[in-house]
């Protein structure tokens, strides 16, 4: 074999490029009929070259020849359709490069046909089929080089194409951010306008309510002007009646007024006198704990007695007028009034006082002695002690009585602690303003009931109280009367007072007008709404006119 291959190579070699050749230009596919034809026509041109070879002296035919010639032409036919196939690969992807690449694919094409002509016709020539061999090489030289034109275009716009992705990337982030911003300063200008309108619409409601309650102040100003006139003119009338009652009768009441207050100071110094006997045992009771080693007299609670000044104590102002002790239920819990804490109310206690309305009707004296006695001199002005106590006895609320009573609010001993001047102002400005006095109002027995100037809130129907009618229920606002709860907190003396005043003594009681006014304030039903819904009720008439001889018919 080594010897065929040393001899016979430049066969081989023929062989070679031959069945390249054929294997390039043979149309169709490699394999063919024609591609037999034309290698067993190689196979005869290469015996006819390598005759002189073949057969050395001596020796017969080799068929490893043939075979080796076989096999070289076979492998040249099968590079040369990988060659034909490379190519066309090429020429597609040449075919979409610029015109350039085209017309030079097209002038190698022509010189490659050239090339193999020449090779058909040179076949028994060696130096031609040599001139083929170097062809193809510079064919398949040209080949790559197209190739490597190709995958550089192709890189190129491959890198184009991510640049131009990149930058339509950024150009889109750049219009979605400039989009948010829009958006955000969109909303921002909104939100602004928006705020600005909510406060020009504030500043109107505000100016619109503020020019509302003027106008109804004004309205209020000018009823209660024309109310006054009216009572005026029956007061002045009242008056004129009683100028005309006898001597007598003025003397009687003379006499009568004076036997009563006779009997109020007779009691007022029975209790003075049994208060400084409980004083002075109070105080010899201290003098002996004061002779007490210093560490009993540590676990000891000081009194309340011994903290605030003796009765008798000179202060400056006037001493108001305590009671002995309250009726059963008569007592109220002193310490609703903001600023009164325990050692305060027992304090009131033992002055004798323990209602509101004891409070509220202390004089300025009287709050400026009871200052100076509890050691916090203007206290009781500065902190609107009177005011809370005649709303409260007056059957209102405040927003401490409501905390204090609902649960909310534990009375302690810092409830004793004078308020920050802040906080007592707050609590002057939340307390309703009290009804105005009226014409004739102390010629009248009892004492009048606290009232207000304005309703809190919506005003109760009092017209659903058996007995009031139209009439009697203005009379009623007249006097600062407005809820349920006002009559329920009546007293015997606000009931003689207003039975008085709307001249039908002992009507109030006859006809429960307080029961009545306490059920319906509860939220109870009353029979007087129950006769009315069934169409039993008092005629229009029956308003109290008529004083005692007003007697209420029904259907």
């Amino acid at each position: 074999m080594q010897y065929l291959i040393a001899a016979y190579w430049m066969s081989f070699v023929v062989a070679l490029l031959a069945g390249g050749a054929v294997g390039y230009w043979l149309p169709g596919h490699p394999g063919t009929g024609r591609l037999l034809s034309w290698g067993a026509a190689v196979v005869l041109v290469g015996l006819a070259i390598a005759a002189p070879h073949l057969f050395p002296p001596g020796e017969e035919p080799d068929l490893e020849t043939f075979l080796l010639l076989s096999f070289w032409f076979a492998l040249g036919g099968l590079l040369g359709c990988w060659l034909r196939a490379a190519i066309s690969r090429a020429e597609q992807a040449r075919a979409a490069l610029a015109s350039n690449a085209q017309v030079e694919s097209a002038v190698l094409g022509a010189r490659a046909k050239a090339a193999v002509r020449s090779v058909q016709d040179a076949a028994a020539s060696t130096k031609a089929m040599e001139d083929a061999r170097l062809d193809v090489e510079a064919k398949a030289a040209e080949v790559v080089r197209v190739a490597a034109v190709a995958k550089a275009a192709g890189e190129e716009r491959l890198a184009t194409e991510a640049k131009a992705a990149e930058e339509a990337r950024v150009a889109a982030a750049k219009t979605a951010m400039d989009a948010r911003l829009a958006a955000e300063a969109k909303a921002a200008e909104e939100a602004r306008v928006a705020a600005a309108k909510a406060a020009m619409d504030a500043r109107l409601a505000a100016e619109a309510k503020a020019a509302e309650e003027a106008r109804l102040a004004a309205a209020v100003n000018a009823v209660r002007e024309e109310r006054r006139a009216t009572e005026a003119k029956a007061a002045e009338a009242a008056r004129a009646a009683a100028d005309a009652k006898t001597a007598e009768d003025a003397r009687l009441a003379a006499e009568a007024k004076a036997a009563e207050e006779a009997r109020l100071a007779a009691a007022v110094n029975a209790v003075r006198e049994e208060r400084r006997a409980t004083e002075a045992k109070a105080a010899g009771a201290a003098r002996l704990a004061a002779a007490e080693p210093a560490d009993d007299k540590a676990t000891q609670e000081p009194a309340v007695a011994a903290t605030v000044a003796q009765p008798d104590a000179f202060h400056p102002g006037r001493m108001p007028q305590g009671i002995a002790a309250p009726a059963e239920g008569e007592a109220d819990d002193l310490r609703l009034i903001k600023g009164i804490g325990p050692k305060t109310e027992k304090a009131c206690h033992a002055l004798g006082i323990y209602q509101f309305r004891q409070i509220a009707d202390w004089t300025p004296e009287e709050a400026i002695w009871v200052g100076h006695h509890i050691g916090f001199p203007g206290r009781i002005e500065r902190e609107h002690w009177i005011a809370q106590a005649r709303l409260l006895g007056s059957g209102g609320e405040t927003e401490h009585s409501r905390a204090v009573k609902s649960g909310a609010m534990i009375v302690d001993d810092k409830a004793d602690e004078p308020l920050d001047p802040a906080v007592a102002e707050t609590i002057g400005k939340s307390l309703p303003e009290q009804a105005a006095a009226v014409d004739g109002e102390g010629k009248h027995p009892g004492r009048r009931p606290y009232g207000l100037a304005a309703a809190l809130g919506k005003a109760d129907n009092l017209k659903r109280i058996r007995g009031i009618g139209p009439q009697n229920e203005g009379r009623l606002h007249g006097l600062g009367i407005w809820h349920f709860a006002q009559i329920a907190a009546w007293s015997d003396e606000n009931v003689k007072w207003v039975g008085s005043y709307l001249a039908f003594a002992g009507r109030i009681h006859r006809e429960n007008w307080v029961a009545q006014a306490r059920d319906l304030a509860a939220g109870r039903q009353t029979e007087s709404p129950r006769r009315a819904a069934a169409g039993k009720v008092a005629t229009p008439k029956d308003d109290g006119t008529l004083g005692d001889g007003n007697v209420p018919t029904s259907k």
